[in-house]
């Protein structure tokens, strides 16, 4: 059970006790007009109080709902995905197990490019639409000839796995350069 959605009860129980509380304090005097009680009490002595008690109590409540809520303890990564999909996106959980499956599948100079993944993964269609083949097919015949193939699967992760976090998170760890010695000078 949320405790967010005791916030709203709270407060109008605490409504309701400041209704019975100032109703208490005044009813008494309106019920017996003829005799008057010697001592009268202020509504601001039992008001205020009731007020700072219940906002403290709401305060409390709040703070605790936040505590307790397991979307506190989350990574950043993964309460992006949660804002992005709103629930955990699998993708965005199982990264070494996509980095690991793409590996296994097509070698260990598979890599993810990061543009194309990411412009496929935020396209607003719904799955299995179809995307835009000219534009798909135009950039592949701008790539280099060992980069194609690449190309390709960084589309289809992309269209397929709709992240754009994990596009970046692939890119970093299968980049296409990763495998380019640098030359050191002396």
């Amino acid at each position: 059970m949320k405790f967010t959605n005791l916030i709203l009860p709270c407060a109008c129980l605490n409504y309701l006790l400041i209704v019975f509380l100032i109703g208490l304090v005044d009813g008494p005097s309106r019920a017996v007009a003829q005799s008057q009680p010697s001592f009268e009490l202020p509504v601001q002595l039992v008001g205020f109080p009731v007020i700072i008690l219940s906002v403290r109590l709401a305060n409390f409540v709040k703070k605790l709902a936040y505590s307790i809520n397991p979307r506190t303890y989350m990574s950043r990564t993964r309460r992006h995905a949660l804002d992005y999909y709103g629930e955990v996106s699998e993708s965005a959980v199982n990264l070494a197990i996509a980095e690991k499956q793409i590996l296994n599948e097509l070698g260990p100079k598979a890599c993810i490019m990061e543009e194309p993944c990411r412009m496929h993964a935020m396209r607003k269609e719904k799955r299995g639409a179809q995307p835009e083949w000219t534009d798909i097919l135009s950039n592949y015949k701008k790539q280099a000839n060992g980069m194609k193939q690449w190309y390709l699967l960084s589309v289809f992760v992309g269209d397929e796995i709709r992240d754009p976090v994990l596009c970046k998170q692939l890119s970093k760890r299968l980049a296409c350069n990763r495998n380019v010695k640098v030359p050191i000078r002396d």
